[in-house]
């Protein structure tokens, strides 16, 4: 009789043994293993450029592993049963001697072992030319970067069309390729001319390997489609010039036209391998974007002005969205994103809402995702209401939670309803997608709101890593600058950016009339005259009369605000107005407010009462809605007018709707002043200093050195001289470099800091 112990320990390796073997427990954690290494594979594949047929055959491994690993399961149970009971097995005999743990596990890794030395040895064989599986390039057929023409594919679908969108959409996909250099379309064109050929021409096989035999080129790509009932077989090869020899052939399956986009995307990855151009670079390119078109080409170009908008090139990317739109009149993403493009670019108001009421025209043929994005955008740009865009853009998120159109867009609206935690969240969570561009801008302007300094300077850092080349990121760290109020650091900044905009208008006009501003606000008259007049210069170059008035405008406010001439200013308007009278132009495009609040300040407020009310004429209600300037001139009428209380209560309009933190303030802090409410006026003046914005450097321009000046003046009537001598100092550093004409200024205010000194 064996022992007691001896009993209770064979029953407890017996109860493991069975808890270890219970199907359910092997299922699992041959799942979990499977997971883990189908995710190392993957990487595996990802990281090192392996085929993707080793990512298929694990998975196919893994199948074939799974009733083994059940089926040893089982034998193992049986076999821990009859320990347990002491009956006698009989030995296993055949393929049941494999099904012991032992075994299935050590084929499984067996099986493992001999996929990674048939991958390596695929791969070792690819990249050294060794056999079928050898690319040109490694088996010295074709030099890396070695140019190659692209003959135009031979179609034979019933679609005279596809040949020529095939053709050039596969030139685009070759040409983003580190291994294959296409000869331009200029230098076929050149060597087509020298041939005595009328230029421009079909690009037969024959011909480009005619050009390629005359300029020295080695081989020649050529396609070919061909309908297979419904469905299109495309294929494509690499043709040796000396004798005419494929040197390399894939072909792909469409099964209709709607397909053809994904398989021709296949047949560029196929040849790009075979030429010799890494697995890790083919899969690193971006797919075409996912929206509603029914031309290949449209989409293409869509595609391509996304990632230039992306990088800041916006003007490139807005001719792109024109030949879209031209090619597809009812491309509705493509006309919502030529109005995103041209209200970045500071396009005249009807081309910004043109586009955006076309792209709602057509929101009829998409599917539900693009008709928010697109309903959402018209709401902020056409018929201003911001309660249906914010509903239009929630919907387009619960859709698609990754939407970098919504996620941005909406965190615009919010930002302007001054929820800046709910911008945060939404552009944060943008960012962590690994999206950029416009999304930082918003996440920096959001920050500064929310008087977050150190993030807007991580977010600017982080920016200029991610955008190299985007001229928005300088533009930024120019705009964080001055909202710190250091404008050393934002000249330099900006000052950076001068080459990129010589050769870009719209940019151009931005920089000199940010440089404009920003020279004002330092009392360098001069300065500031000459940064205007090279704006003024963009604007008509750019066809944007408005702009031109905008900027005619502020010199006229220089000569008003800095001079005390009201005449000139005047004059300057009104010879503004004899180029570009406001009857000429678009009502959308005309600056009433801007206009009427310079005629206030002028002294003439009947003049601007007359605009106000032919803006409410001519311009439609829902655009009349987003104007919010239009407070800011109805509370100049009535200061001019004398009108205190009304003019308090249009300036606070014009803060509390517009979402604009620093405007209002000063008119505030004028009329308290005029209405002898001298702590009032404190008060706003000192908002407005104050006041964390990324753009308060355009209010900062004509208003914080008499706001300065004001604050003192105010403090030292009421007997605080520190705090006199506070903003009297402010006043002083601020203008230490001004112009000799506002010099006079300075010395007053600086023998009233003396006097107050001195005093005990």
């Amino acid at each position: 009789m064996a022992p007691s112990g001896t009993v209770s320990a064979v029953s407890s390796g017996t109860e493991t043994a069975l808890r270890r073997t219970h199907p359910v427990r092997v299922l699992a954690l041959f799942t979990a293993a499977s997971l883990v290494m189908l995710a190392l594979v993957y990487l595996l594949m990802i990281k090192l450029g392996l085929p993707t047929w080793v990512f298929a055959a694990a998975v196919t491994l893994l199948v074939i592993g799974l009733p083994i690993i059940i089926l040893t399961g089982i034998k193992e149970r049986e076999r821990a049963r009859a320990h347990a009971t002491g009956t006698s097995l009989s030995p296993p005999r055949g393929m049941a001697r494999l099904f012991t743990w032992r075994r299935a596990l050590g084929g499984g890794g067996a099986a493992f072992a001999a996929l990674a030395i048939v991958a390596i040895a695929y791969t070792a064989m690819r990249l050294l030319g060794i056999g079928p599986v050898g690319t040109l390039v490694a088996s010295g057929v074709l030099k890396e970067r070695q140019p190659i023409i692209l003959a135009d594919f031979d179609n034979r679908a019933a679609d005279s069309t596809l040949g020529v969108t095939l053709t050039e959409a596969f030139r685009v996909d070759l040409s983003q390729s580190p291994t294959v250099q296409l000869v331009t379309s200029q230098a076929i064109a050149a060597a087509l001319l020298r041939m005595q050929h009328a230029v421009p021409a079909p690009l037969t096989p024959e011909l480009a390997r005619e050009i390629a035999q005359r300029d020295g080129v080695k081989a020649v790509v050529d396609g070919q489609i061909d309908p297979v009932g419904k469905s299109y077989l495309l294929s494509a090869r690499v043709v040796s010039v000396a004798d005419g020899a494929t040197l390399a052939a894939v072909r792909e399956t469409a099964a209709n036209e709607a397909e053809l986009i994904p398989a021709l995307d296949r047949l560029s990855r196929a040849l790009r391998e075979r030429i010799g151009e890494s697995l890790v670079t083919i899969r690193a390119n971006d797919p075409l974007e996912k929206v509603t078109t029914g031309s290949l080409e449209a989409l293409r170009q869509y595609t391509q002005a996304v990632r230039l908008a992306d990088a800041g090139s916006f003007e490139a990317a807005e001719q792109l969205l024109k030949a879209a739109t031209t090619i597809d009149t009812g491309f509705a993403m493509a006309w919502r994103k030529r109005a995103a493009m041209e209200n970045n670019m500071g396009a005249n108001t009807s081309q910004i809402v043109a586009s955006a009421t076309h792209a709602f025209a057509n929101r009829s043929r998409l599917p539900e995702l693009e008709r928010d994005l697109t309903e959402a955008y018209y709401y902020v740009t056409g018929d201003f209401d911001p309660a249906r865009a914010i509903a239009a853009n929630r919907a387009a998120l619960e859709l698609d939670p990754g939407s970098e159109i919504a996620l941005n867009n909406l965190s615009i609206i919010y930002q302007g309803q001054g929820q800046y935690a709910a911008a945060d969240s939404l552009l944060t969570h943008a960012v962590s997608l690994g999206q950029g561009g416009t999304i930082f801008v918003n996440l920096i302007t959001n920050q500064i709101y929310q008087g977050r300094i150190a993030a807007a300077e991580s977010t600017v850092q982080r920016y200029e890593h991610a955008g190299r080349g985007d001229p928005g990121a300088p533009l930024f760290a120019g705009y964080l600058s001055t909202a710190q109020m250091d404008y050393p650091a934002a000249e330099q900044s900006w000052n950076s950016l001068k080459d990129v905009a010589s050769t870009k208008p719209g940019l151009r006009e931005q920089l000199n009339g940010d440089l404009a501003a920003l020279s004002l606000t330092q009392g360098r008259l001069a300065a500031a005259s000459t940064y205007a007049a090279v704006a003024l210069s963009a604007a008509v170059e750019r066809q944007q009369p408005g702009d031109y008035l905008l900027f005619s405008s502020q010199l006229a406010r220089i000569d008003l605000r800095y001079r005390n001439q009201p005449a000139a200013a005047l004059a300057r308007i009104t010879s503004a107005l004899s180029r570009f009278p406001l009857a000429s132009m678009d009502p959308l495009d005309r600056p009433y407010s801007q206009l009427a609040m310079l005629y206030a300040e002028a002294g003439k407020p009947d003049e601007a009462r007359r605009l106000l009310s032919e803006n409410d004429r001519v311009v439609p209600a829902g655009r009349r809605k987003a104007d919010f300037d239009r407070f800011g001139a109805e509370g100049a009428v009535a200061l001019a007018e004398g009108r205190t209380q009304d003019a308090i209560a249009s300036f606070r309009s014009w803060h509390d709707e517009s979402g604009c933190v620093w405007c209002g303030f000063f008119g505030m802090g004028q009329a308290f002043q005029k209405a002898n409410q001298p702590d009032s006026a404190i008060a706003y003046y000192e908002r407005a200093v104050n006041a964390k914005a990324w753009n308060r450097v355009f209010g900062d321009a004509f208003d914080l050195a008499a706001t300065y000046q004001r604050l003192g003046e105010l403090y030292e009537a009421r007997g605080d001289r520190a705090k006199a001598l506070d903003y009297y100092g402010r006043f002083v550093d601020l203008w230490k470099t001004a112009d000799p004409e506002l010099q006079p200024i300075v010395r007053d205010v600086r023998a009233r800091m003396a006097r107050l000194s001195a005093e005990h």
